[in-house]
This record gives structure tokens, sequence and C-alpha cells, in this order.
């Protein structure tokens, strides 16, 4: 008797801790869309909008929302990637060992554009911002790159001429977020946001790049 009183609790805190879950995530999701929406209407210049309309806590749950579409399209993008070179059961340990690995290896592009970031709230800016801003603006600069990996996935890596198209537009997008962000939230000078953009993007694929050699 007492241990079907002690199931029962247990399956209630269950039920209870995962309808906070759901309430939220779905509060996230809906910050996160309400910042497109934003960005939408104005791509470059919204960025710092969408900030203040949304508030410290709710552009990090946006960013978080974002953040975490980037790191799945990352994992997407190595998943394909390994199985078009077939190295998963000869040099990642398997198929449970390579999930692992590209589990860790998709939290690592996200890292690097956020410790960039970080780094230059912390060393170069003139507005010292929290750390909330710092993962806003990570997940808006990479949304861009995650419509190119998702593209990959599904129309393949042979589809050259496609994602050669969809990959110029993407990739010039992400250079226009991130040189956006520097000037109108971190509020660097035109000529600093100009070398550092580059500079940031390089960065982040070097850091992913190590990172993924490593693993394979």
């Amino acid at each position: 008797m007492q241990n079907e009183k002690q199931q029962n609790e247990i399956i209630s805190k269950g039920k209870e801790m995962g309808q906070k879950v759901f309430a939220q995530t779905k509060e996230a999701t809906g910050q996160a869309i309400k910042a497109l929406k934003i960005l939408s209407r104005d791509p470059i210049g919204g960025q710092s909008e969408a900030l203040k309309n949304l508030g410290q806590s709710n552009a990090l749950r946006a960013g978080i929302v974002l953040v975490v579409i980037f790191s799945i399209s990352c994992f997407l993008l190595g998943h394909s990637i390994v199985s078009e070179s077939q190295v998963v059961g000869e040099y990642m340990g398997g198929v449970a060992g390579s999930y692992f690995k590209l589990l860790f290896f998709s939290l690592i592009p996200s890292a690097s554009v956020f410790v960039c970031f970080f780094l230059i709230m912390k060393l170069i800016s003139q507005e010292k911002e929290q750390i909330s801003t710092c993962i806003y603006t990570t997940g808006v600069s990479t949304l861009p790159l995650a419509v190119l990996f998702f593209c990959i996935k599904i129309f393949g890596l042979s589809n050259f001429e496609l994602l050669s198209a969809i990959g110029i537009f993407c990739l010039s997008t992400t250079f226009f977020l991130i040189n956006s962000s520097m000037q109108d939230i971190y509020k660097l000078s035109t000529q600093k946001s100009f070398l550092i953009t580059p500079t940031l993007v390089l960065l982040a694929g070097v850091v992913s790049n190590v990172f993924y050699s490593a693993l394979i």
C-alpha cells in the first residue's frame, strides 16, 4: 500500500515536472518566434530592436532555442558527412560511439561563436551587456547556417549547384548579421566590425574543424 502511494507520488511529480518543462519550452519557442518576426521585417537592423522588445530574460530564452536549432543542424550535417565518408564503424567506435561523438561535435560551433561574442563584449565592446545578449546574438547569427546545414541534409552533399546557391546566400546573411550585431548591439565602430566579423567566422570554423578532425 505504501509502495503504491510512493509510486503514485513519483508519477505525479514526474507529470508536474514534465508540464513545467513543456510550458518553459513553449514560452521560449514563442519568444524565438517573436524575435524572428521582427528580424523578418528588418533582417539586419532588427537585431537590436528585437533585443529591446524581448528584454534580457526573454532574449535568453529565444537565444537558447535558436542555438539548439543550430546545434541540431550541426549534428545532422556531421551525420551526413560521416555517412558519405563511411567511417562510422571503422574510425568512430561503431554506431553508438559515433552518435556520442557527433552529439559532442554539434555543440562546438555554437560554443565557439558564443565565446567569441563573450570576449568581444568583455574586451572590446563599449556596451557591457549580459551573457544572455551573447547567447541571443549567437542564436541569431547562426540561424542562416542552420538553414544551410538542414538543406545539406535534405538535398544531399551531391547536389552541388543548388547547395552552392543556398550556401552563398546563407553565408552572406551570416556575415551581415554578425556585422550588424557588432555595430548595433556591441557598439563597435564600422572599422572594428568590418575586421572582427570575418575573424569571428574564421575562428569558429577553425576550432570546429580541429574538434571534428580529433573526433574522427
